[in-house]
Parts: C-alpha cells; sequence; structure tokens
C-alpha cells in the first residue's frame, strides 16, 4: 500500500466512519486490530494490518473474528480507550503513509491510533491526548532505527523523511531533467522514478512510466521519454486527492484470474484489469487471494502450530523407541553370551578382555570387563538380557501407541482445514491439549460445543456428517445404529459419515450421494476420484487405546466418486 492508496482509503474512510461509536474491538490475528464502527445507520468493520508484506487499512465486507487466544497488551489498550468512543477524526499527512485516527472516549478522552504502512517496519500505535506513546502492537528492537525512539511513555515522532528522494509534490521539471542528464541511458524510467521520487511504490511507478512512454519498461532511451511527458503524468497522480477521479481497480493473473495487484486508479499499464466499487474492495480482494480468505485464519494458525508442536514430540519419541527396539535374535544372543561364560569360567583368568567359546558352529567372540569375575561377567549379561527381553515386549506396543497418535494428529490436522467455525476450531485445540503431549493453559475458555452437520439426500435419507474426530466419535458411537450405513474416505482423514436407514435398504444413488459429502470432508476433498468406504457400523470396533474417532474395520466395500459439497442442514 503506497500513499496515493491511503489518500484513497482516507477518504473512504472519512466518508463512512466519521463520528461513528466503536462498538467492537478484537484481533483477527497476529498482525492486525479489527475494529465494528456503527456510523450513518450502518455497522461496518475496519481492518488495520502491520503486516510485513501485506501492511494494510481498509473495510471489510464481512464481520472479523477473532483469531488469537489470548488478549494482547495492545488490545487490552484499545479496548479500555477506544472501545465505546467516537471517530472524530481522520487524517493523513500528506504523500505520507501514515494515518491517524483520533477518538473521544467519554472517560479516557482523546486516544489516536497510528498506522505506519511502511513494509516490513509497518507499525500500529496508541497515543493518548498529548501524544505520548501509551502501547505498540510490536515492540522493534531500537537498534532497528536509530533515527527515532518509539517505546511507550515517550512523545510519537513521524518516520523520518526518505533519504536523498525528492518529496512527490515538489518535484519539478529541473529535478526530472536532471535525473535523466546523470543517469545510465539503459536505465528503466520507472527505476529512475522510484529512485529519486519520495511516495511511490513500484506498482505506481510503473503506471507513471506506462502513461508517460506507452511502455511500463521503457528505458531512457525510448523517444517518448521526455521530461515534460513525466512531469504531465506527476502532475495526475498529485491530483488526485484534491481533484478526485479516483477510479479503484484489481489487476488479474491471465492464466487463473486471481487479483494480484491493486490500485485506487485504473491500472493501464497490466493487461487483465477489472473495476471495482471501492479501493477496500480492492484490497480486500487482492490481499485475500495472496493470504486465503479465511475468516479464522488467526484461530487456525494457533491450532495448527499446536499441532506441530505434538507431532514433532511424538517423532522425537518415535526415535528414541526405535534406538530401545531390539530384535528377539540380539536377546537371545545376550542370554546365550552368559551361558557361555558360565561354561567357560573355568578357563577365564583374571584380566581377560574377551571370550572365545566354542559354540559347535564357530568361535563366538565375546566381550568381558577385566575387572569383573566370571560370575558378575555372566549376571552382567543376564542383566542385559532381561533388560532387552523387558523392551522387546514394551517398545512394539508404544510404537503403535506412538502411531495411532501420529495418524490421530493428521485426523486432526485434516480436521483443522475443514473447520468453518469458531466452535470446531476450539474443539480441535482442546482434542489437541488433552493428548497431554503440550502443557494445557491454567485458565480454561469456556467452548461452545459444535455438532455434526445434518443433511438429506434427494430421496429423504437422513445423513450425519462428523467434521471432526470429536464429532466422529459421536456420530460413529452414539448416533448410529448397528445397521446404518457408514461411509469415511478410504486411507486418509476425514469424516465419519452415517446414513440413518431406519431399517430400510439403501439406494445405490443414496450410497453415492453420502460418499461424495464423504469425499469432500477428507483431506482427498480436491482430488478428482476419491475411493470412499461404505459399511454397516456393527462392522466396526473401538481400537483399544486409541483417540477418538479412531475405529477399526472389519469388512467394508468402496465406492468411487467425485467429492461434492452437500447441501446447507442443521
Amino acid at each position: 500500500m503506497d500513499a496515493i492508496t491511503l489518500t484513497a482509503v482516507v477518504r473512504e474512510l472519512r466518508e463512512t466512519l466519521l463520528q461513528g461509536r466503536v462498538q467492537v474491538v478484537l484481533t483477527p490475528d497476529e498482525t492486525s486490530l479489527a475494529l465494528e464502527i456503527f456510523a450513518a445507520g450502518q455497522r461496518r468493520w475496519l481492518l488495520l494490518s502491520d503486516h510485513p508484506q501485506y501492511a494494510r487499512v481498509h473495510l471489510l465486507p464481512e464481520r472479523a473474528r477473532r483469531g488469537l487466544p489470548h488478549d494482547s497488551p495492545f488490545l487490552l489498550q484499545a479496548r479500555k480507550r477506544v472501545l465505546g468512543a467516537r471517530v472524530a477524526e481522520i487524517f493523513q499527512p500528506a504523500w505520507e503513509r501514515v494515518l491517524f485516527i483520533t477518538f473521544e472516549h467519554a472517560e479516557h478522552g482523546p486516544t489516536r491510533l497510528v498506522a505506519e504502512i511502511m513494509g516490513t517496519r509497518s507499525h500500529l500505535l496508541l497515543l493518548d491526548g498529548d501524544g505520548i506513546v501509551l502501547e505498540m502492537h510490536r515492540h522493534f528492537d531500537s537498534r532497528r532505527n536509530r533515527l527515532r525512539v518509539v517505546q511507550r511513555g515517550v512523545a510519537y515522532e513521524l518516520p523520518p523523511p526518505q533519504r536523498n528522494k525528492t518529496p512527490i509534490d515538489i518535484v519539478n521539471q529541473a529535478d526530472v531533467q536532471g535525473w535523466l542528464a546523470a543517469a545510465k541511458p539503459e536505465t528503466r524510467l520507472w527505476r529512475l522514478l522510484l529512485q529519486h521520487t519520495a511516495g511511490l511504490s513500484p506498482l505506481l511507478a510503473r503506471e507513471l512510466a506506462f502513461r508517460a512512454t506507452g511502455d511500463a519498461q521503457a528505458r531512457l532511451t525510448h523517444p517518448n521519454c521526455q521530461a515534460t511527458a513525466i512531469i504531465d503524468v506527476l502532475d495526475w497522480v498529485r491530483s488526485l486527492p484534491t481533484r478526485g477521479g479516483w477510479s479503484p481497480s484489481v489487476a488479474l493473473h491471465p492464466e487463473t484470474g486471481q487479483p494480484i495487484a491493486y490500485a485506487p486508479y485504473q491500472l493501464t499499464h497490466l493487461g487483465h484489469v477489472q473495476a471495482v466499487s471501492s479501493i477496500s474492495e480492492a484490497i480486500h480482494r487482492t490481499v485475500s487471494a495472496l493470504l486465503g480468505a479465511d475468516s479464522y485464519a488467526g484461530r487456525r494458525r494457533q491450532v495448527q502450530a499446536l499441532i506441530d508442536r505434538a507431532r514433532r514430540k511424538l517423532l522425537a519419541r518415535r526415535a528414541g523407541l526405535g534406538e530401545q527396539s531390539v530384535s528377539e535374535e540380539d536377546v537371545a544372543a545376550l542370554r546365550a553370551m552368559g551361558e557361555w561364560i558360565l561354561a567357560y569360567a573355568w578357563q577365564i583368568k583374571a584380566g581377560d578382555q574377551e571370550l572365545l567359546a566354542d559354540t559347535g558352529d564357530g568361535l563366538l567372540h565375546i566381550p568381558l570387563d577385566p575387572a569383573l569375575t566370571p560370575a558378575e561377567n555372566a549376571q552382567r549379561y543376564f542383566a542385559r538380557y532381561r533388560k532387552a527381553q523387558r523392551a522387546a515386549q514394551r517398545v512394539p506396543g508404544l510404537l503403535a501407541e506412538t502411531d495411532r497418535d501420529l495418524a490421530y494428529l493428521a485426523q486432526l490436522e485434516s480436521d483443522l482445514n475443514l473447520a468453518d467455525n469458531a466452535p470446531q476450531i476450539e474443539e480441535l485445540r482442546q482434542a489437541v491439549l488433552e493428548m497431554g503431549l503440550i502443557p494445557q493453559p491454567r485458565k480454561r475458555q469456556p467452548m461452545a460445543r459444535s455438532h455434526p452437520l445434518r443433511v438429506h439426500t434427494s430421496d429423504g435419507f437422513e445423513v450425519i456428517i462428523g467434521r471432526n474426530a470429536l464429532q466422529n466419535e459421536r456420530v460413529t458411537w452414539k448416533l448410529a445404529q448397528s445397521h446404518d450405513l457408514w461411509l469415511h474416505s478410504e486411507k486418509v482423514p476425514g469424516s465419519h459419515v452415517i446414513i440413518k436407514s431406519q431399517g430400510q435398504p439403501v439406494p445405490s444413488e443414496t450410497i453415492h450421494q453420502a460418499a461424495a459429502w464423504a469425499a469432500y470432508y477428507s483431506q482427498a476433498r480436491h482430488d478428482t476420484n476419491v475411493s470412499v468406504l461404505v459399511t454397516e457400523r456393527r462392522h466396526l470396533r473401538r481400537i483399544k487405546g486409541g483417540r477418538p474417532g479412531q475405529v477399526r474395520v472389519r469388512q467394508a466395500t468402496t465406492v468411487m466418486v467425485k467429492p461434492q459439497k452437500p447441501p446447507a442442514g442443521t
């Protein structure tokens, strides 16, 4: 987001949010703050993000979702000073990538929310009425920027101007002529503009080069690369804040049709461009396409981090168990060595380090501890034998248990990718914590319970779909009868799906329809054809010591289907 784009956003925010009241303050993810503001009879959501690559400010088309399990100091301070306040002022210093929103609170007075949209140095801050920093969204090491101090209790200062660059609003024809004369002929015009002009982004610099010469990649040798033409296009962009003429647009990828860039003007230098109704729509569509449009992205990332942490512990446990595993031959060999030592004890001399025993199949080399007697050496081998014997009996079961837990994590990860509401995601968070691999927080938040999806096939059969491991457990063992049909994608994590047969034969068409839904709610959702297991629930058995939703299928048939999203259910 460059300065001219922020200017367009400021105009939109002034038209829609001024004098509005803040009703909700939350953090959708670790880089963003969202405010619900009621103004002019409408509720609107404002997003401010200091994402290192996609820092931005814009209105959202839908409600923001709380994405972090714990409230940060910044969020707590914002709620204290901004919640219930009115939006008194929205201001941007000319051609700066900095936005100030002033709130008037009945108890705390004025508070300023500052958004610095500056790439990796993007920042969100809260200031009191005297301009003193109350709290920062991110805390930077002071060594990163020695030109100004940004910390709590210190007066806020604007970011210093860009060195060796002329502000775009005062660039004149003499400046441009000097740049052209001093540059190498093979230099591209857009790079020259970016090098010398403050307030430009690479996207805007290429747009100016195209409007001046007809070629976004024009070099200074281009016949249309003249100082007068460059000043004309600079005048055009400089006039936008005062004269208006905004024409928000998004550039589309030529093959996928996905948005790849946005601007508050028509992007004439790009081939596939689409006009949109507002600059907020342009920003939201583009960033959503690049980051993924997911209202619950913050919550999802938090749970994914827990799953990854638990998986690392299980893999480390598995590696350790693998080192402890001993084959039956090795166990028997330890016992045999102890017995051969006792058999040859009469010829072992003090200080011997090895016994050569004739076993009838050749000589067996048995290491000895010269400090021990023959009997003590034999007892040491018998002790190692008993330990190895215990390991041989214990380790396979522990390895099987670890593998079941890894499979359970794979199921939870698949469930997380398919979850479409907050209760489902929170259930998955709790399911990971209840595995006992990660310490649980002392204070547990009350959790809303999610419910399986209930839909009906085209011929009236009720189908119940579990959308996570906990729902799968309930669907299979609580809601299904023994003769109901049970479906599950083969060899990949996914939903347990039940067709309530009511003791009636289930038509093939119904089975294929439910199987397509089972494939959709599985890790194979994006495959063309998916193999789905079909059996009666009576042919399932719980896995001894298994996690919720883990079953053993005694017999089943399979059908091949294309994944299909089920209709809206209850």
